[in-house]
């Protein structure tokens, strides 16, 4: 597995906390390991027009995330008519073709893409690495980590994945696995687990992950439930003691409205542990819940109401300040329902402005509002999505903030869906902003045969093939087929 060493070795120099040379492309989930959903690329002015559409025959992806990108190789989930077409397919950035296919996984998460083109990915039965024309490296096993998130990279050495149990698992990247931790806890004299709810994020050696409480029997009162916690845990370069909790924060107490509905509660049930499990499994990555942002040194959280929980609230807002060994709120909105996050991160950059600086990061609302936030909540620009694009809006994929060089001005591209009579049409969409309050849209890309695009946007620079810059997506007709799309 040495070729897996080199492979993401040369991402870590790439997209880790240290002054980098170029991040190309989107080679992760998020584009980078803190969630920023931030990339480099040269959005056109005026009308995207198509650059190709894939010709492979493809179903819809359960649980679809995108595809990864970078100016050699796009990868994206597959979903052939045979059990060895459910892994990933390798697609050529000049035209779309397939250049090849994984025939060893079955529906994996996002891999981490190198500049090289090389690909390591999971899900979460197997760990697998492919080099840019899809020679297969030895497999490693990965028992017991299914379902998985997408696997992160954490410093510059370290791979972490997750299983269904709550084992958290560090494999260096040679993939020799070093250390495992599980979060238990007792919580009102009951024993159980925090298990992992969202997508993690990453700050150098450590990464930020929002668990929620599953008692270890199988069958229990849910009034024990209902407690979820964002963790900061560092994974130590050391031979003992590798993974080690900085600090915890508990979203229950916080929440008057959730112990007064716990403690009127008269409809109580006995709730089975898989059901919770379940829960788990069908809401894996669907939608961003954490966001780590550099220059504040803050941590963004959406946080879904609680399994069992019988409040008519979305999602809640929080912002943090990680103060190395403790934790600052500076932020928490019960009326924000945030859907997606954004903010831009260069591939060089100074030490985090502890102050919060100019900081600022862009959100989506359930209501169709795009928002411009500072790093302390402030609400400093807002735009109507409805009105911009004079129809009724949904947010069909993540929100990616694009910017052609640091100091170019930002431009937010998304999926959408307007309904129009008895049906929906799906677009994508482009947003640009000044920096001075002002906001225009770009261009209403309409989705080849009105397919929904789902996942996150990734992109491709062309430079080095003296081809025009690319967004791709992956867009399904709902139930019958699925394409990956490219627009310039």
């Amino acid at each position: 597995m040495d070729n897996l060493l080199v492979c993401v070795c040369v991402l870590a120099s790439l997209i880790g906390k240290t002054n980098t040379l170029f991040v190309d492309g989107c080679p992760i989930w998020g584009c980078r390991p803190s969630g920023s959903f931030s990339l480099y690329l040269k959005v056109p002015r005026e009308n995207a027009s198509i650059s190709w559409i894939s010709e492979l025959t493809m179903d819809p992806v359960p649980n679809p995330l995108g595809c990864v990108a970078d100016s050699v190789n796009i990868v994206c989930q597959s979903n052939g008519p045979f059990k060895e077409d459910k892994g990933y397919v390798s697609l050529f950035v000049q035209n779309g073709t397939v250049h090849w296919r994984d025939r060893v996984l079955h529906f994996p998460t996002l891999p981490l893409l190198d500049n090289y083109g090389d690909v390591t990915g999971s899900d979460g039965r197997n760990l697998v690495h492919y080099d840019a024309d899809g020679k297969t490296y030895p497999i490693i096993n990965c028992c017991g980590l299914v379902p998985t998130f997408s696997m992160q990279l954490v410093g510059t050495q370290y791979l972490l994945l997750f299983g269904e149990q709550g084992g958290l698992v560090v494999r260096e990247t040679d993939a020799i696995p070093v250390a495992v931790i599980f979060l238990h806890d007792t919580i009102q004299n009951t024993n159980g687990t925090f298990l992992p709810i969202s997508q993690p994020v990453v700050s150098g050696q450590r990464f930020y992950l929002l668990t929620e409480f599953v008692p270890e029997k199988d069958s229990y009162d849910p009034t024990v439930l209902n407690l979820q916690r964002l963790y900061a845990i560092d994974v130590h370069t050391r031979l003992a003691n590798i993974m080690t909790v900085a600090w915890f924060y508990n979203f229950e107490m916080e929440d008057q409205n959730l112990k007064f509905e716990r403690a009127n509660n008269n409809k109580s049930r006995i709730v089975k542990r898989k059901e919770h499990l379940k829960r788990i499994t069908d809401n894996l990555n669907s939608k961003q819940n954490l966001m780590w942002d550099y220059s504040s040194n803050s941590v963004f959280v959406t946080l879904p109401p609680p399994y069992m929980s019988t409040s008519k609230s979305l999602n809640t807002f929080w912002i943090f300040q990680d103060m190395n060994d403790t934790i600052k709120r500076t932020f928490h909105s019960d009326s924000l329902h945030v859907t997606h996050m954004a903010t831009f991160e260069p591939d060089s950059y100074m030490s985090p402005d502890t102050s919060g600086g100019n900081a600022y990061i862009w959100v989506s609302t359930e209501d169709g509002m795009l928002l411009k936030l500072e790093a302390n909540g402030v609400v400093d620009q807002c735009i109507d999505l409805n009105k911009l694009c004079n129809a009724s809006v949904e947010i069909s994929t993540k929100i990616m903030l694009t910017r052609e060089e640091d100091g170019s001005d930002d431009v937010i591209v998304m999926g959408v869906q307007c309904p129009s009579g008895t049906k929906s049409n799906n677009y994508i969409i482009a947003i640009l902003n000044d920096g001075q309050g002002a906001s225009s849209l770009l261009w209403k890309f309409p989705v080849p045969n009105n397919m929904q695009p789902k996942g996150q946007l990734c992109a491709s620079r062309g430079a080095d093939l003296q081809i025009k810059d690319q967004m791709i997506f992956y867009a399904e007709e709902s139930g019958q087929s699925a394409k990956i799309i490219s627009i310039h």
